[in-house]
């Protein structure tokens, strides 16, 4: 990679189309992070906060999601096979989508470093061109893998530009995919964890309307409490505002937030066969902080 000038303290913005993700809300959590040498974000995803918050002195992105592990740890240490990479998926955009996402499954199952290079071209590659951004590597939720948007392959070269800014960013952090469970260890009280988990109310759902690869339990939410309230970290989380999850963080200081939500609309398809007009969600959701 070509020496990158960059002000670790300088906001990016998340290089991803991520459900649930936080880049256009970063701004608004910023004010709520405290002073600290240490920074853990155990649910990464699309790493919005990691990137718009000033680097600390050393940090931790960690998720399960082999596909987004296998992007973030090549930004950070072979940027410029990546972009050669990028720069060969020329072509049927459909095509290459169907490659990825159809013919190319076994690269879904590789875990740890095995083919890190075509996971994370796999990955960048649907999550540009698939519908929402959703890159779901579960076989039994196929249908929602499919091809919707050809531009988010444009302007390639731009793209690329920010990317290598997202790698320089990276370096020197500790990137995992692993238990969140696992990356609570050791924390202490100059530690400032934040977790975005999945939404309660995805636990309510059937399956297959899951946002995310892999969702939580009512269970799940649970333990993730409870392990929560044992670290002597400091601790910021973000949920939907509702009872059930004010009981699992009952004593935590709670700060309300609302947006509008990215591709998510209020108007059902009979209204819209009615004549109404799409209108986006209003996401109402919670900052619950031990501090």
């Amino acid at each position: 990679m070509q020496e990158t000038l960059l002000d670790p303290n300088r906001p990016l913005r998340s290089p991803l189309r991520y459900p649930g993700g936080k880049t256009r809300v970063a701004k608004m959590f910023a004010p709520h992070i405290p002073p600290h040498t240490e920074y853990r974000e155990i649910f990464a995803g699309g790493a919005a906060i990691f990137f718009f918050k000033p680097r600390a002195r050393k940090s931790w992105i960690n998720d399960l999601h082999p596909g987004l592990y296998a992007l973030w740890r090549t930004l950070r240490d072979d940027f410029d096979a990546f972009a050669e990479k990028c720069r060969q998926q020329d072509g049927d955009r459909r095509k290459l989508f169907n490659y990825w996402a159809f013919e190319r499954t076994d690269l879904m199952t590789a875990r740890g470093t095995d083919h890190l290079l075509d996971r994370a071209v796999q990955y960048y590659y649907l999550n540009r061109t698939v519908w929402g951004g959703r890159v779901v590597f579960d076989p039994k939720r196929k249908s929602r893998l499919y091809f919707s948007n050809p531009e988010g392959w444009s302007r390639l070269d731009k793209k690329l530009a920010h990317l290598e800014q997202v790698s320089a960013k990276l370096q020197g952090v500790r990137i995992t995919c692993q238990s969140y469970e696992e990356c609570l260890a050791g924390a202490t009280a100059d530690t400032f964890i934040y977790a975005d988990p999945p939404y309660y109310r995805e636990s309510l759902g059937h399956p297959t309307n899951q946002l995310y690869d892999r969702s939580f339990t009512v269970a799940d939410h649970e333990k993730l409490a409870e392990q929560l309230n044992g670290t002597p970290a400091k601790v910021m989380v973000s949920y939907e505002n509702c009872s059930a999850v004010r009981r699992l963080f009952k004593g935590w200081r709670f700060v309300p937030k609302h947006w509008k939500y990215c591709g998510r609309y209020a108007v059902t398809k009979a209204a819209k066969a009615r004549g109404e007009k799409e209108r986006k969600v209003t996401g109402r959701e919670l900052l619950i902080m031990n501090y």
